[in-house]
């Protein structure tokens, strides 16, 4: 038994198999679209078109620098530390000193002459510390006192009393100047004693105003 045709069934399928083939086929306005997408994308900045090497520049670092960070936290106290505590031994150098160029002017303002001893000075200062030997030498017109390392990574000090005249017109009149120097680079090799220049004390070569 053969089925009939249906002229208007036949035209349907036509029709639908028609609209199929069209919407496949490909549009023009589209590949366009598409070849644009693609030319911008490589286009783009370096910075932008390859995130993943950024990511992997940001790892990297953290791997090698994040260490040395670490190292240098943990020991930044300690330079800290060891750069205060010889701060602190050179002050005592600095205030023994100070001291004894003082205990000097008193002497000479009490006895008219300068002392020959530390302990003569009536300061109660040890010529001996864990940081620095102490000693003096006296003459007519100046006093020097020592402060001479013990170390070779701390400095040395000397300071100086000088007597000068108060006045070019009153010669016989005197009075007392001091000035206190530091060697230049440290150890423990007294430094030069201090010289008079016009009246006035400054520091000898190789040593400079501790003062300053």
């Amino acid at each position: 038994m053969q089925l009939k045709k249906n002229p208007q069934l036949d035209a349907l399928t036509k029709q639908a198999v028609s609209r199929t083939t069209i919407q496949l086929k490909t549009k023009p306005q589209l590949d366009a679209l598409n070849k644009q997408a693609a030319s911008s994308e490589k286009n783009l900045p370096p910075d932008k078109k390859s995130k993943s090497c950024v990511g992997t520049l940001l790892s990297i670092t953290f791997i090698y620098v994040l260490p040395v960070m670490i190292l240098a936290a943990i020991a930044f106290p300690f330079v800290i530390s060891c750069g205060g505590a010889q701060k602190a031994k050179q002050s005592e150098a600095k205030q023994y000193i100070s001291a004894m160029n003082k205990g000097q002017q008193a002497i000479y303002a009490e006895d008219g002459a300068f002392s020959n001893s530390v302990n003569a000075l009536g300061l109660g200062l040890k010529t001996q510390t864990t940081n620095y030997n102490y000693s003096l030498l006296a003459t007519k017109n100046a006093a020097f006192n020592y402060g001479v390392a013990r170390s070779n990574n701390l400095t040395s000090y000397v300071g100086a009393v000088f007597l000068v005249p108060v006045s070019q017109a009153a010669n016989k009149e005197k009075t007392t100047v001091s000035i206190m120097c530091k060697a230049n680079s440290p150890g423990n090799t007294q430094p030069p004693d201090p010289i008079l220049q016009n009246g006035n004390p400054v520091c000898a070569a190789g040593s400079s105003d501790a003062l300053k």
